[in-house]
């Protein structure tokens, strides 16, 4: 779990806008007394890049990265409730050698599932993985997430293998205060560079 950031400590003795930041598992928040204000952003884990195949010389594709979604609630009534979340894991990636495979996909986060508070569902998605360099080596495929109020972004693809270098991974999308999470991982060149697996992905609570 992340860490608990206190952005600014009121000095009147007022609520202090407080931040959790989760890179990985799984949980509840419990919203603060005090709070007006909740926003809540979810990215999905990266797909892992695909590996390289020595039978064909063909190297990998990089992996889609996850999608970015968004949303804000007014809580000044809420004090006590709970949102659930869960953070998608990252790909993993295509294996190297005489019959290589595609790199898996990102692991979807979500928030909202669980808990007391009423929302609708934030669901990332899940980020495709790289082609195999047994194949034709073809980028993963991002998807749009859903339930976001404010944006639902989706993630960028990942790139095919071009001149015999594998593919790049999608570049992870930024949120609020410049946060990234969830970038893809790059293809395999053929002979000696493996595939990279894809990054974990984040879920963000901001009260103010």
């Amino acid at each position: 779990m992340g860490a608990i950031i206190n952005v600014f400590a009121g000095a009147t003795g007022g609520f202090s806008p407080t931040t959790y930041d989760f890179t990985s598992g799984s949980g509840t928040v419990t919203i603060p007394s005090g709070a007006t204000t909740m926003v809540v952003e979810v990215w999905g884990g990266g797909g892992g890049g695909g590996g390289y195949d020595s039978n064909t010389l063909n190297s990998g594709g990089g992996g889609a990265s996850g999608g970015y979604a968004k949303s804000s609630f007014t809580v000044t009534s809420n004090a006590g409730q709970t949102v659930g979340y869960v953070v998608g894991s990252g790909g993993t990636a295509g294996p190297s050698g005489s019959s290589s495979g595609n790199g898996s996909a990102g692991g979807q986060s979500t928030a909202g599932a669980t808990g007391t508070y009423t929302m609708t569902d934030m669901l990332s998605g899940t980020a495709g993985g790289g082609g195999a360099g047994s194949g034709v080596g073809s980028g993963g495929i991002a998807v749009t997430p859903t339930g976001g109020n404010v944006t639902n972004t989706a993630g960028a693809n990942g790139s095919a293998q071009s001149g015999g270098v594998g593919g790049a991974g999608g570049a992870a999308r930024s949120g609020d205060g410049g946060a990234t999470a969830g970038a893809g991982g790059n293809g395999g060149t053929f002979p000696a560079t493996a595939a990279v697996a894809g990054s974990a992905g984040r879920v963000r609570f901001a009260f103010t």
